[in-house]
């Protein structure tokens, strides 16, 4: 979604300003004016949302986070696999004869608070508490904990804890990379939350007459929590950086911690190092702004350039890739056009399988991509190879393949016209298609524009539909389209195939808005989320790819390659898919060396 913005005149002259002092020439500057400080400047499209843990839902919220608080696990970045942050390993899991599940885990030893307490699994069990808050506004987070029951702390060692589940559940791993672990003696000082148990916020959420949510205890530190002062003015965890100032649509900066618990732990994982004494997040919601700062070097690293600078003017400017790195690791997301199947003419799943054909996928990579993407097949990223079904292969740009199925399904063109038609409950019908994308997005209407001429070769009329963003949305909860073409932003991690691929979610605010769905799916998709053993787990995922494939209710487009440079006065660049592409607090400041008189 793109966003337009109307600056006021003070902030409209602060980004002439900005331009100004970027320009130099060709827009870059000599490296004599390269800044060595220990810090580094990255560009953000807009500012957080707000940074209050656990509510906030938005990347540049979640950006941040990683540098603030801590989460028990998390992905790392080299390897693109859950790795322990303030767990000292990977949680066990032990099945119940009820049914339930019960999670052992234990916090690191070394793990504490800035003020020097240790964190233990009290904090863990505040911050569930936070999150089953019926008022908090984590209502994002908190279907991937529903099912936590209960929670027992070892009477010996407070680090150590389990969970009781109610059922197993397949991204239970997953979701603690997304809870931050906060302190009560911050988010909670008036200890609002003490008298509440997990095990009481479970019950009371499944009760047919919940009470909680009326308790003014809950409702006070509800209140409290959503306020502003935790969205932007108290913003504390136990990360290795903390919030230096929040300067509204201009930058967000951090400051390093000098005594932060995790330093001893630089040699364990990138999540442990800190070494910029520094993190500035610049605002620039205009991409081509933020190209020329890049130049400038008024901005040390940046993500999402647009392919077209990426390629044709960044990569190929000497003066550019003499004081720039590039790089364009996988980006986690893919792109796809969405049939929905509840239409006459799209029943027959040899029309939807004809359509696939008619997209030209290679086409849309070379032109607007840049080459830098790679054709999908299914919602599993290529770079995922355990859960991926080599036997499913994206759909051949065919024209004559297109045909034949269209005439398979009935669809000729009778009358002459150049267009197809066929006799759909007594009444000829011609074969056209209202396909909608979202304005501003010039990738995806690239995307509807290859498509139309394409088809109107095999005789089907296709009408480019540009809607904003929140139209889009409103229409496809409730069926109102034939085609659309969106994205899914996801991570290297399993995500849970419910709320896009079972029948069950194509009604009630579900995101299945094909309408896709057979007994066999859906049996699948519910073993899959009941599944620990990942093995096991990775072949369900490669025969659902199969029967999603077989019945084409999307046409699957790209995976892009992320576009990144860094600036080559740090060493030490860890690059990733995962957002915003690079882990900074990685990066360590190289000094020039001196010319000799």
């Amino acid at each position: 979604m793109t966003m337009v913005n109307k600056l006021p005149i003070i902030a409209l002259f602060a980004v002439l300003g900005f331009l100004l002092s970027s320009c130099g020439g060709d827009g870059t500057q000599s490296s004599s004016n390269t800044n060595y400080e220990d810090r580094v400047v990255m560009h953000a499209l807009s500012d957080p949302e707000e940074l209050t843990p656990i509510n906030a839902n938005d990347n540049g919220a979640r950006t941040i986070h990683n540098y603030t608080h801590q989460y028990l696990l998390n992905v790392n970045h080299r390897t693109n696999e859950i790795t322990p942050i303030l767990l000292a390993k990977r949680p066990d899991f032990v099945n119940n004869p009820d049914g339930s599940l019960t999670v052992l885990m234990e916090i690191r030893p070394e793990a504490k608070w800035d003020d020097g307490t240790p964190i233990t699994a009290n904090d863990v069990d505040f911050s569930l508490k936070v999150l089953k808050n019926p008022e908090t506004d984590s209502k994002a987070l908190k279907p991937y904990f529903d099912k936590i029951m209960d929670i027992t702390i070892d009477a010996e060692n407070p680090k150590k804890f389990s969970l009781l589940y109610s059922e197993p559940y397949h991204v239970l791993e997953s979701a603690y990379t997304d809870l931050q672990i906060i302190q009560d003696k911050i988010y909670d000082p008036e200890g609002l939350m003490k008298e509440f148990t997990i095990k009481q916020l479970f019950e009371d959420s499944k009760s047919k007459s919940p009470k909680l949510a009326s308790n003014e205890k809950i409702k006070k530190f509800a209140e409290q929590f959503n306020s502003s002062k935790y969205q932007r003015e108290v913003v504390s965890g136990s990360g290795p950086y903390k919030l230096d100032r929040w300067e509204t649509n201009q930058r967000v900066v951090l400051a390093l911690k000098e005594d932060w618990w995790g330093h001893s732990l630089s040699n364990v994982s990138h999540w442990f190092e800190a070494f910029p004494k520094e993190l500035v997040f610049e605002s620039i919601n205009d991409l081509t702004t933020a190209t020329v700062a890049l130049k400038g070097e008024k901005l040390d690293a940046m993500h999402g350039i647009q392919p077209k600078d990426f390629v044709t003017d960044l990569r190929k400017s000497e003066s550019f890739t003499s004081k720039f790195s590039t790089h364009t690791p996988p980006l986690f997301s893919y792109d796809y056009m969405a049939i929905n199947m509840r239409l006459p003419k799209f029943a027959d799943v040899k029309v939807r399988r004809a359509l696939s054909h008619v997209m030209n996928v290679p086409q849309l990579i070379e032109s607007f991509c840049y080459g830098l993407g790679t054709q999908v097949a299914s919602f599993t990223h290529p770079d995922i190879k355990a859960r991926l079904n080599p036997n499913v292969k994206p759909y051949e740009f065919d024209l004559e393949k297109a045909k034949t199925l269209l005439a398979e399904a009935g669809w000729k063109d009778t009358d002459g016209n150049g267009i197809l038609d066929k006799e759909i409950d007594g009444e000829k019908v011609d074969f056209n298609i209202k396909l909608n994308f979202n304005t501003g997005n010039s990738r995806r209407e690239r995307a509807c524009l290859i498509f139309q001429e394409a088809a109107r070769k095999v005789g089907v009329k296709v009408d480019v539909i540009p809607l904003e963003w929140a139209v889009i949305l409103e229409r496809n909860k409730i069926g109102d389209f034939e085609m659309f073409v969106s994205g899914w932003i996801s991570s290297p991690l399993e995500s849970d195939p419910k709320q896009i691929w079972h029948s069950d979610s194509a009604t009630d605010g579900g995101s299945n808005y094909t309408g896709f769905g057979t007994p066999e799916s859906d049996a699948l998709i519910e073993k899959m989320r009941v599944t620990m053993d990942e093995k096991e787990r990775a072949e369900l995922y490669k025969k659902l790819h199969q029967i999603i494939h077989d019945d084409a209710p999307y046409i699957f487009l790209l995976a892009q390659k992320e576009r990144i440079a860094v600036h080559n006065k740090y060493k030490n660049v860890l690059v990733s898919g995962n957002r915003p592409g690079y882990w900074a607090s990685s990066f360590k400041i190289t000094k020039p060396v001196p010319t000799p008189n």
